[in-house]
């Protein structure tokens, strides 16, 4: 798993998450790697929470289709191949008995030409519960695009991790909210760093699974900048510790 946070303003779109790649079952941390991909030339990122590389696997397979001629210039094109790019290695995976798990879900943020505008989105493996235009919640399909709001933590940290960063959950945003886009997605990660979360082996306790570095993507709509604002010092073949460390970086405690 990953903890990823998107954030969306007028001007940018900004994708924060940790760098943790651990063992299913023990949550050792086996290996460090950025899980966000950038495409500023077609003015989009997306990162991947779920099965280890799977925003690397589209990636390629999107440069794979502008190289044997599909048009792949603007963030519409990478939408409109999304959804069936990420059920065809779902599929693939499935069939590999050797996959520790098949299922990840996406987070898409980019700048779409033709609805002059910033977008956010998600695409997932399973049915997922989401407003639809009414505001109402209702399940939505696999493999489909779903636009998603201003905020959107994956997962939601708890409570009290929340307040310990100094943030306000978007489920307890008020009408008065406001918020600075990169240091609330970076502080929502960290967040997470404090919680515990199964990881779907069966009998295993909670597992800290946010460690190795955080990473903060944002996309404008001429740029994007990528860049690692801070290391854990998580040892690899051990489980992850959040009281190793400092949990943010010292420059942004001290722009508070």
């Amino acid at each position: 798993m990953s903890a990823l946070a998107i954030v969306r303003s007028d001007e940018s779109v900004t994708i924060a998450s940790d760098g943790a790649g651990y063992e299913t079952g023990t949550g050792r941390l086996m290996t460090v790697v950025s899980k966000v991909s950038l495409m500023p030339e077609c003015s989009c990122i997306f990162a991947n929470r779920g099965m280890g590389g799977a925003t690397a696997e589209i990636h390629t397979r999107l440069r794979h289709l502008a190289a044997c001629g599909t048009q792949m210039v603007e963030f519409d094109d990478v939408l409109d191949r999304f959804p069936i790019l990420a059920e065809q290695l779902h599929l693939e995976v499935l069939a590999n008995p050797e996959a520790s798990t098949a299922h990840f879900s996406f987070l898409i943020g980019g700048y779409s030409e033709r609805r002059q505008r910033m977008e956010s989105y998600t695409v997932r493996t399973r049915p997922f519960m989401a407003m639809d235009n009414s505001g109402a919640l209702s399940e939505q399909p696999p493999f489909t695009l779903i636009g998603l709001p201003m905020v959107h933590l994956a997962p939601s940290p708890q409570l009290s991790s929340a307040a310990q960063v100094g943030i306000t959950r978007p489920q307890e945003f008020g009408p008065e909210t406001e918020l600075e886009p990169e240091s609330y997605a970076m502080r929502a990660v960290a967040a997470c760093r404090l919680d515990r979360e199964t990881d779907g082996a069966e009998g295993t306790p909670g597992i800290h699974f946010v460690g190795g570095m955080l990473q903060v993507t944002t996309l404008y709509r001429d740029a994007a900048v990528s860049r690692i604002v801070h290391r854990w010092p998580d040892p690899l073949g051990e489980p992850i510790d959040p009281k190793r460390g400092d949990l943010l970086p010292a420059w942004i405690e001290e722009n508070s």
